[in-house]
This record gives C-alpha cells, structure tokens and sequence, in this order.
C-alpha cells in the first residue's frame, strides 16, 4: 500500500519537482515531513521506475530520536526527527541517474508513504552550451554594430570649422 501526501493543488501523480544537473555534481535535497507521525519511522531514498516496484538506493536502518544516517554506494539519506526533515545527497551525478525519485517513510517494501513530492532528475548538459552560445551570439552582435558605427563616423570624417568671411573682416578692422 502506498500513501502520497500531494502538495496542494497539484493531484498526487502530478506532485514532481524537476531537478536539473551536470554529470560528475553532487545534488543535495530536503524532504520535510510530519514530526508527530513519522519522527520515529524508517526513511528511504528510491528510484521510481515505469514498471514494478520501486527500487529502494538507501534505508536508515535505527530509530534514533536525535539523528539516523545511512550511506549505500553514492546515496547518503540523513534523518533529522527533531527537525522533521530528511536530507539526501547522491554524489557524482551521471546520466544514467535520470529519472524519478521520492522520499518515503518506508514501513515495510510493499507499504511507504510518498513525503512531499517525488523529484525527477535530468541531464541539462545543453543549458551550459545554449547560454554560452547566447552570450557569444550577444557580444558579437553587438561588436558588429559598434563597427558600422565606427565606420560610418570614420567615413563622414571630422568637420573642420573654416574661419568665415566676416570674421576675418572683424580682424582687419580691429587691427585699424
């Protein structure tokens, strides 16, 4: 049996968050949940996959009021049961780490409870690559029309003030 607890106003099967990262980062999340019900219960980190069961990465394995830890391979889940959250950090994200994930109270395989929503992971490798090209694309357009600028003022050359008529007329008089 599973239980969901949706966030509000989404319905239970929509409640994901969309996790972005780079292959080789280490990604950190935070699960609340509810201090008077489950403080004292098992926690667990799993994969959700299309077909069958989950797949549980990493399980505290005490009931320690104060703090559980757990660490399985690149998973580590830490229990705050005072602070009422769980914390997970997976370290060297690799692609093949896409996918869709939750923070359960595990209270036995076939029976968790989904705390706060699950959470999709996925590769945005491109997201660097489509800023940087941006940035390029941005510096060099503006190199170009600072270019036309210069060459057109260049072009159009300085203007150099003759001295007029009447002023060299004012300076024979004033010679008088």
């Amino acid at each position: 049996m599973k239980h969901v607890f949706p966030v509000p106003g989404l319905q239970a099967e929509d409640a994901e968050e969309r996790k972005c990262f780079l292959e080789g980062e280490n990604l950190t999340l935070t699960c609340p949940y509810n201090i008077m019900l489950y403080s004292s219960s098992l926690k667990a980190w799993q994969r959700v996959r299309s077909l069958g069961s989950p797949e549980t990465l990493v399980l505290t394995n005490t009931r320690n009021a104060n703090f559980n830890v757990a660490r399985a391979g690149r998973y580590v889940l830490e229990d705050y049961p005072m602070e009422s959250v769980v914390k997970v950090t997976v370290t060297g994200l690799q692609r093949q780490d896409e996918g869709l994930y939750q923070c359960v109270v595990y209270l036995s395989p076939d029976n968790v409870i989904v705390l706060y929503q699950r959470i999709r992971l996925a590769w945005c490798q491109e997201q660097p690559v489509m800023v940087i090209v941006l940035t390029c694309g941005f510096i060099l357009n503006k190199c170009l029309v600072f270019s036309i600028l210069f060459v057109l003022l260049c072009k159009a050359g300085p203007k150099v003030l003759q001295p007029s008529k009447t002023s060299k007329v004012q300076g024979v008089s004033e010679k008088q």
